[in-house]
């Protein structure tokens, strides 16, 4: 087998374990509700701790692997990773679960911040869309398979068992990864810069602890307000630091590459609208239709299930004609879709639902795969981590910042529209026009790389 598909099994394992167990976590809140005999506001941070770890080591991380190697610290990433979930299923307090998040969070964002940039590096540039399209592929199984492994183990065996199944695909992937993957090639001399790191960590921490916080303590309470303060103080002195810094941890003229800045701000906004659009819909689908559980999960799954059929498609189809229209398209379909979820009713039937998420998938589908390949393929081969921390990054940023815009919009129309139980449907309309609007911007700054001849594919130096 060539070196290039035993990199992809390995980083595979990697993202599939991060993937699965994201999905199992959101499924097993109210059993971990009622076992640790507290709210939702508290075990909520079982996912939030989790997120806020990768989004603010990602960039970080990144840079240190273009130092020590990616391989290095994916496969430590794995073990990590290993460790925490280990730790998780030991968990006798809500808090000690909370914290090994954690640890289980620093260990994804050490694969999360190489995986992409091994693979690109495996692979040649002239197969860099199907690539990428694989890798949205074993994303869109691991959403998937989620909710089915999740239901069945908590039903079954108890939500430990979520932990504990990473135990043996964690050490199996560690030991591959050490064994397959080669060496980087990385430049003497190089020096990991702190004050970068620390201040980038500081300000990303404070902004995503506000939007996740800000809903429910207040937008206008003293410790928001504090946060927003610490993040704008902080990212002014990142802002500093790496403009003075010998070595930064970011080249900030990175973003006047525009394909790169272009298909990392689409990459961003996407994720605002997508995430918004998730977050609101099991309601709709329970207070509107009165579906079940069950039925909630299997309107749910048309998202990852045309997901994963497209992504390689897309892929393949990025590596034969320009990316930027292609992720453009993509993105267009997701804004239209998100547009007709928003003319749903009491009386749309599940084909309706089934096919605008569906068509949701589609798009998303579409435009990941060749966004995805245009950044990576905008940096040479030395700044490869960077550029995989910077999606990351985007990535997630985008997720939190998505999940606070829609709360908050929607938030603002339910009280306007007389905070009752008639007042939910048009809320829920507004909030996704917004999305949508959202999206559309999305659209925009994605067709702005073929002014430049963004689109054309881009090839790192070898």
């Amino acid at each position: 087998m060539e070196y290039k598909w035993k990199a992809m099994f390995i980083v595979w394992i990697g993202i599939f374990m991060a993937t699965l167990d994201g999905s199992i976590v959101n499924v097993a809140l109210p059993t971990l509700t009622k076992y640790f005999n507290t709210d939702i506001t508290t075990i909520e941070w079982v996912i939030m701790a989790y997120l806020l770890t990768i989004t603010s080591l990602l960039l970080s991380l990144g840079r240190l692997s273009d130092m020590i190697g990616r391989k290095t610290i994916f496969a430590g990433g794995l073990a990590v990773f290993t460790i925490g979930s280990g730790l998780c299923a030991l968990s006798v307090t809500e808090g000690q679960l909370i914290l090994f998040r954690v640890i289980q969070g620093i260990g994804a964002a050490m694969t999360m911040a190489t995986g992409i940039a091994i693979i690109t590096h495996a692979f040649p540039p002239r197969e860099r869309g199907k690539a990428m399209g694989l890798i949205g592929t074993v994303v869109s199984i691991g959403a998937m398979a989620g909710p089915v492994a999740g239901g069945f183990l908590i039903k079954n065996i108890g939500w430990q068992s979520m932990f504990y199944i990473n135990i043996p695909v964690g050490i199996f992937g560690t030991a591959m990864a050490f064994k397959v993957l080669q060496n980087d090639e990385t430049a003497p001399g190089q020096i990991f810069d702190t004050p970068g790191a620390l201040t980038l960590f500081i300000s990303l921490t404070s902004l995503l602890l506000a939007l996740s916080r800000g809903q429910e303590l207040g937008w206008g309470s003293s410790y928001i307000s504090l946060l927003f303060v610490l993040f704008i103080v902080f990212f002014n002195l990142f802002v500093f630091v790496e403009n003075k810094a010998r070595q930064p941890m970011m080249e900030l003229q990175h973003f006047r590459n525009r394909p790169f800045a272009a298909a990392n701000i689409s990459a961003f906004i996407s994720f605002i609208a997508m995430s918004s659009t998730i977050l609101l819909m099991p309601f709709f689908l329970e207070k509107e239709l009165r579906y079940s559980p069950q039925q909630i999960g299997l309107v749910f799954l048309s998202v990852p299930l045309v997901m994963s059929v497209v992504s390689p498609l897309s892929g393949w189809l990025s590596d034969k004609t320009n990316s930027y229209i292609l992720s453009s398209i993509g993105v267009g379909i997701a804004c239209v879709s998100i547009l007709s979820l928003s003319f749903m009713s009491s009386s749309s039937s599940f084909i309706d639902v089934t096919l605008s998420l569906a068509a949701l998938g589609l798009g998303m589908g579409l435009f990941q795969a060749p966004n995805n390949s245009i950044i990576m393929g905008s940096l040479p081969k030395e700044k490869l981590g960077i550029a995989a921390g910077t999606l990351g990054t985007m990535r997630n940023m985008g997720m939190v910042i998505g999940i606070a815009i829609s709360g908050a919009v929607f938030s603002n129309r339910y009280a306007l529209y007389g905070g009752n139980d008639s007042s939910f449907l048009p809320a829920f309309h507004d909030t996704y026009i917004v999305s949508a609007i959202i999206c559309g911007i999305a659209m925009v700054t994605s067709l702005i790389r073929s002014r430049t001849g963004g689109g054309q594919k881009t090839q790192p130096p070898e």
